[in-house]
């Protein structure tokens, strides 16, 4: 008689849904069983560790952090100073799972030097200086320190005649810290990341990388003319096993998509639909925003029944926790 309740107890005892922090007016808000508020103004690219405790976001194309308990904001760099004329700047960070560092995209700026038969640029007009994204990492617990931030995954160059230069960008953490998703030239690639290399010194930290997904870009395609496809940002579901792929089309008739991948065969694709910005609310459930509507709106979309409903009205890049 006395375990019939408790059975009653727990059958009807429900899970708190996982806060949502949101962009909304160049302002970065939250919203928690419901109910909304501001975080924090003039940021955006919110990225939340796991345990909750800190926030990190771009303001103004560089990397900062704010802790949500003590409201203590720190900057963390100050490299768009070096690329005044270059209108994107630091982008979409990701935490690691011990809250210790951020991965995050950089542009940096390249000399192109040609040696040998001209060759047919690849996007218009070539010019002298090329801009590339490079994948940085910051020691979030050792700002103070001048080993806080390095390089950590660099861009492609190859030949003497053509002298390529392939963006990578759009890094993120897997929930166990053992693989690192990211963008290079349009394609998804996987870095292996063993955890008992990284040191103090951030520059001893060892990795695999590999492409794992082609996701079409055509050389020599532009915006106005041939298709090109690229990922912009990537999110992971929370038991590791899916990845929210949100991309870019340049065509008369596409449009951005979430490309919903199995994490260990991203060739299998598991759901496919318009939209952009997109990042797991738990490991069935995605959270996106609708191209090409009259409000920018966070939607939630069931990945096993396709179903999908507005979540949060006038807000832009949602982030969870930890994913």
């Amino acid at each position: 008689m006395i375990v019939f309740p408790l059975l009653c107890a727990i059958a009807v005892k429900q899970i708190s849904a996982p806060t949502i922090f949101f962009v909304r007016k160049d302002s970065i808000y939250k919203s928690a069983q419901g109910h909304e508020s501001l975080v924090i103004k003039h940021a955006v690219s919110p990225a939340v560790s796991y345990d909750q405790k800190l926030l990190a976001f771009i303001r103004e194309g560089d990397l900062y952090q704010y802790d949500l308990a003590k409201l203590e904001l720190k900057r963390c760099t100050y490299m768009n100073l070096e690329l005044e004329d270059v209108p994107d700047k630091d982008t979409y960070p990701s935490w690691d799972p011990t809250g210790s560092y951020v991965v995050f995209s950089h542009p940096d700026r390249y000399s192109v030097i040609r040696q040998g038969k001209p060759v047919h640029p690849m996007f218009a007009t070539e010019h002298t200086m090329k801009t590339v994204w490079n994948v940085y990492w910051c020691w979030m617990t050792k700002l103070d320190t001048k080993t806080s931030l390095s390089l950590f995954l660099g861009n492609e160059t190859s030949g003497t005649s053509v002298f390529t230069l392939a963006s990578s960008s759009s890094p993120a953490f897997s929930p166990d810290g053992r693989r690192v998703a990211f963008c290079r030239n349009g394609d998804l690639w996987m870095a292996t990341v063993d955890p008992s290399s990284i040191h103090d010194l951030i520059g001893e930290a060892a990795w695999d990388e590999a492409r794992v997904l082609t996701c079409g870009t055509q050389e020599g395609g532009t915006r106005a003319s041939n298709e090109t496809t690229g990922i912009f940002r990537i999110g992971w579901s929370p038991d590791g096993k899916l990845l929210a792929l949100s991309t870019d089309r340049y065509s008369s008739t596409g449009s951005p998509r979430v490309i919903v991948v199995r994490a260990d065969n991203p060739a299998e694709t598991v759901s496919s639909f318009a939209g952009s910005e997109a990042c797991f609310l738990d490991s069935g459930h995605v959270l996106y925003v609708k191209p090409y509507s009259h409000t920018q709106d966070i939607w939630l979309r069931d990945i096993a029944s396709q179903d999908e409903k507005i979540l949060i009205g006038n807000g832009t890049d949602p982030a969870v926790a930890g994913h």
